[in-house]
């Protein structure tokens, strides 16, 4: 009943970052196909998002432990909102619609990236029996699904041309955080050991290891959808892939939840990185349509690999506060863009394929870390 309106806050908050960090992603066909977006732009589109969100990683690293968390919350909340129905409104007023675009999606990304820091520091201290941080991105995992079930209805019945009345639609999520936030409790992660003492190797590696584990993710994210057009069509096979691989991630999610609650996450994080790397593997080597199997399975293994370093981390460095989430926040969304970034210049010079299996090994070792960490956990609980 205490944290009830906090379970609450999270999880809405969990869809808005659903919705804030796959919107432009998922226009990308649209905008390409209404307004002659070349890829050059919608690669400037994407880095914006990505570095809008480093900025509020690197924002919160000063400010997390010193600034009351609601407060934080509110205004990431407010801002997500502002820049979502700034995005939705562009086409009514706004002739250089590209460089509008661009604006929105520097200031709702910024917010949402720093809404969700907030939000994931509030269900690890609250939430922990419940699942924590994975329980968030497994619920993160759902929200997407819903967001492309939304907009395939939405399209089918509108048209991708009133995409911008979806926008508005979505707006509503963050406003529906606004709302809930005064009753919610938000602890606030005090910083009670210097920061100093977090740089030790367990850290070193769980940063690794978030690095890997999210840059694998978002990697096959979003080129999963380059095996689905093969077979589907450009536009449709873009939003299935992205709803195959988002259901896969929900699956796996609940599973490492439920699996968690018996012991031995380290295993089972292991495997998952292991698995990953072979579904990596498969998608560069078999026929299309395994091929396109393999990489939405990986779904299955690959987003459990950043939550669960990042919430051994908190268990085994309790007294670092927020700034140790917004630390390995800051890394994950540096793997999530620089690998990604990697796996597209390889696709460019050797194809789709060469480039999974360039990038089969960020799971790989994302393992090594996750196994290092490991054993530097069992050597100091003897």
């Amino acid at each position: 009943m205490m944290y009830r309106n906090t379970a609450r806050v999270c999880r809405a908050g969990v869809v808005n970052q659903a919705v804030i960090a796959n919107v432009t992603a998922v226009l990308f066909v649209p905008f390409a196909r209404l307004y002659g977006f070349t890829y050059v732009q919608l690669g400037i589109l994407a880095a914006a998002g990505f570095c809008a969100q480093l900025a509020a990683d690197t924002f919160l690293l000063f400010f997390i432990d010193r600034l009351s968390s609601k407060k934080l919350a509110a205004c990431a909340a407010f801002l997500s909102c502002a820049g979502l129905v700034f995005y939705g409104t562009l086409p009514y007023f706004c002739d250089e619609l590209f460089f509008g675009i661009l604006a929105a999606t520097a200031v709702f990304a910024f917010a949402g990236g720093m809404l969700e820091v907030v939000l994931s520091n509030a269900a690890e201290c609250a939430l922990s029996e419940s699942g924590g941080l994975c329980l968030q991105r497994t619920m993160y995992a759902w929200a997407q699904v819903g967001l492309a079930l939304f907009l395939f209805v939405f399209f089918a019945l509108f048209g991708a041309h009133r995409w911008n009345v979806a926008v508005l639609l979505l707006a509503a999520v963050p406003a529906f955080v606004l709302v809930c936030l005064p009753a919610a409790q938000l602890p606030k992660g005090e910083c009670l050991a210097p920061r100093r003492t977090a740089f030790r190797p367990f850290y070193l590696f769980a940063l690794a290891a978030v690095f890997f584990g999210c840059g694998a993710e978002v990697a096959v994210n979003q080129y999963v959808s380059s095996f689905a057009q093969e077979l589907f069509g450009q536009e449709w096979g873009a939003l299935l892939g992205f709803a195959l691989f988002a259901v896969c991630l929900g699956v796996g999610g609940t599973c490492f939840v439920l699996l968690k609650k018996r012991g031995a996450p380290f295993c089972i994080l292991l495997f998952s990185a292991l698995l990953a790397g072979g579904c990596y593997l498969a998608a560069a080597l078999a026929p299309a349509p395994f091929a396109l199997a393999a990489a939405v399975a990986c779904g299955l293994f690959v987003g459990v690999l950043s939550p669960g370093a990042m919430s051994a981390a908190g268990k085994f460095l309790p007294q670092t506060g927020g700034w140790l989430l917004a630390s390995l926040a800051l890394a994950q969304d540096v793997g999530g863009a620089a690998l990604p970034a990697a796996m597209g210049a390889a696709a460019e010079g050797g194809g789709i394929r060469a480039a999974f299996l360039l990038l089969s090994a960020a799971p790989f070792l994302a393992a090594a870390c996750l196994f290092l960490m490991d054993v530097i956990q069992k050597r100091e609980q003897k």
